[in-house]
């Protein structure tokens, strides 16, 4: 049987101590505990097998991430498009 695991950290309060407890991302609670648990946005979602969960690497993308060279028509970041200056001419009236 998976236990399920908490992605979000949840305050709880234990049926037979009182004591308030809190569970954090990554927990799975004993079933008595984790019944008290009714969000289900809390949990993760099953996976089909029961391999591990790959681990998240954390620190700068690589450079197949997309930070690398850009392509044509494909500007920076915040830099957007820049307009042209618009030519005024002078009116005539005096």
């Amino acid at each position: 049987m998976q236990v399920r695991r908490l992605i979000a950290a949840v305050y709880v309060k234990d049926p037979t101590t009182h004591e308030d407890l809190i569970l954090l991302p990554g927990e799975g609670p004993a079933p008595e505990i984790a019944a008290l648990v009714t969000n289900p946005d809390a949990w993760d979602v099953p996976s089909q097998d029961d391999a591990e969960p790959e681990p998240i690497a954390v620190g700068e993308p690589g450079p197949a991430a997309g930070g690398g060279e850009r392509g044509p028509g494909q500007e920076e970041a915040g830099g957007g498009t820049k307009k042209s200056s618009s030519r005024r001419t002078r009116s005539s009236s005096a």
